[in-house]
């Protein structure tokens, strides 16, 4: 009797800050190319670093003038106003300025004076964008306004590749965007189907996983203070930033990953619970359907939501 065994073609490139990995389980070219070109072309749209973009040209006429958009373009800043205005006391896309001022991971990083914090809370509201449908205008209506989509554009990727893959007719694949991982179909790998997705530990340097999880097709999303940081003496200064204080969020957690269907949700929710806490997190993912987490506190205790059942130290099983 021979036994098949699966193929893994995974292919690798570096984009939009982080390393971007494709894995499939049949080889298809124009696949890898076609989503690589998709990528690349939402990198020339929505990055914040680049004077270029059309993200850039919004925030460069923030109380000038109105920008048109593509569809895209304008689905992803409206979904994100949308969360914004949701869970405004967390998820704010309008934080482009503090993180500018704060420069955590980009550079020339330090703490503002209050002055500076000042300045730019005055510019993180949501309320002062309009979205026009019909012309499919983007504006901000003060001068110093930024948007930055780092927080929800990841998600919002995955989500579209996984319907590219699907055009494709690939049933099966992994993609990672770096801290966020998305699981299309069966694990052609494992007798029963289900993917064994490893939760890293952010605390370590060595990608050691915190946390393995067995679970069908699921998106994974991990929002951490440990993935850019500076120290100034013990203080550490963190790039999760609050638009109420204008400060690196305090939060009993120091990791949070959202496990469910739909990424660009899943994006803002680990957002969302790492300003709520582990408590307050729980309670929130726990009134959600198709929704659960698992938080790390500070003192290195992972916290779950109830749908993920215990198969023992550290792994766990998700239907």
């Amino acid at each position: 009797m021979v036994t098949v065994k699966h193929k893994k073609f995974v292919s690798q490139f570096s984009m939009m800050g982080t390393l971007i990995s494709l894995t499939l389980f049949e080889k298809n070219e124009k696949a890898v190319f076609d989503i690589y070109d998709y990528l690349q072309k939402m990198d020339d749209l929505f990055s914040a670093n680049r004077p270029d973009s059309k993200l850039a040209e919004i925030n460069r006429n923030a109380g000038i003038q109105p920008v048109k958009v593509s569809n895209e373009c304008f689905s992803l800043i409206s979904d994100a106003i949308r969360y914004s205005k949701k869970y405004s006391d967390s998820f704010n896309v309008l934080i482009g300025p503090l993180v500018k001022t704060w420069k955590i991971g980009f550079g020339g990083q330090n703490v503002p004076s209050q002055f500076e914090i000042i300045r730019d809370l005055k510019l993180v509201h949501p309320s002062r964008v309009v979205l026009d449908p019909v012309k499919q205008t983007v504006y901000l209506k003060d001068k110093g306004m930024q948007l930055d989509l780092g927080a929800i554009a990841k998600g919002y990727f995955a989500d579209q590749i996984i319907k590219q893959l699907k055009e494709h007719d690939i049933d099966t694949g992994i993609i990672n965007l770096g801290g966020n991982v998305q699981v299309l179909g069966n694990n052609p790998l494992s007798k029963d189907g289900y993917w064994g997705i490893g939760i890293r530990d952010s605390r370590f340097e060595d990608n050691q996983s915190a946390a393995i999880v067995h679970t069908k097709a699921k998106t994974f999303v991990t929002s951490g203070i440990k993935e850019r940081y500076f120290k100034i003496g013990k203080k550490v200064y963190h790039h999760i930033l609050s638009p109420q204080t204008g400060y690196p969020e305090k939060s009993d957690a120091i990791q949070v990953t959202i496990i469910t269907d739909n990424s660009e949700l899943a994006e803002v929710l680990s957002t969302v619970c790492f300003f709520r806490g582990t408590h307050r997190g729980k309670q929130l993912i726990d009134r959600l359907l198709n929704v659960e987490a698992i938080f790390i506190n500070q003192k290195g205790q992972l916290i779950t939501t109830k749908g993920l059942k215990s198969l023992g130290k550290g792994v766990y099983f998700y239907e």
